[in-house]
């Protein structure tokens, strides 16, 4: 009896390091400091950087996971269809081509304490947001060639300025990456203009205020 005591007094003490702790509420949702953790792991693991577990570096990893909650919830209302397991499998072999060596996927994964399973499970998040903003958001048609024409003269007098000796492209050359290049600007606009009044709409509390 004594040592199963002496056994369980051992065990508390180690239990009550793995208790998670809610950081943030977004609603009826709740975001964990494992989580947050377990973003900021899985972000310097895909930047193959060390994991920055800063002030700043959590505010980012926070407002990431804000804003798929809310995008996550637009595409339930929207009844947006998820990827496909064989497009997060292809999305998985491009992160694991990404890394030199056979064996190296692994040792990597467990450098920055990940398993293959939560890997793809951020993979596969990341994919249908990816998805669903191009589909929401990208305004393929709503660009002219006029729109082409005023960005081409802009970058034109930039290049002119930085590169004199050098002859500018043209635009007949640069015409698709001009169109590509505002097509990712309006989408970013449009999105950041979504997620400030879908955030709105949201209430958002702190309880880690170092969040904030």
């Amino acid at each position: 009896m004594v040592r199963f005591l002496a056994l369980v007094c051992v065990l508390l003490p180690m239990q009550a390091e793995i208790v998670d702790r809610i950081a943030i509420t977004a609603g009826q949702e709740v975001i964990t400091e494992l989580q947050l953790d377990e973003e900021l792991r899985v972000a310097a693991f895909l930047n193959h950087q060390p994991i920055d577990r800063s002030a700043k570096a959590k505010r980012a990893a926070a407002d990431r996971l804000i804003e798929q909650l809310l995008i996550q919830k637009e595409m339930e209302l929207s009844h947006y269809p998820r990827p496909s397991e064989a497009d997060v499998d292809t999305f998985l072999e491009q992160v694991r081509m990404g890394i030199s060596g056979p064996g190296d996927f692994d040792e990597t994964l467990q450098k920055y304490n990940l398993s293959e399973a939560v890997l793809r499970e951020h993979l596969a998040k990341q994919l249908s947001t990816l998805q669903f903003i191009e589909f929401r958001f990208r305004p393929e048609l709503g660009i002219s060639p006029a729109d082409i024409e005023n960005y081409y003269q802009g970058e034109l007098a930039r290049w002119k300025s930085e590169h004199r000796a050098a002859k500018p492209p043209t635009l007949a050359d640069s015409r698709e990456a001009i169109r590509r290049t505002l097509a990712e600007q309006r989408t970013d606009q449009a999105l950041d203009t979504w997620l400030a009044e879908s955030r709105k709409q949201l209430s958002i509390v702190y309880l880690d205020k170092s969040l904030e």
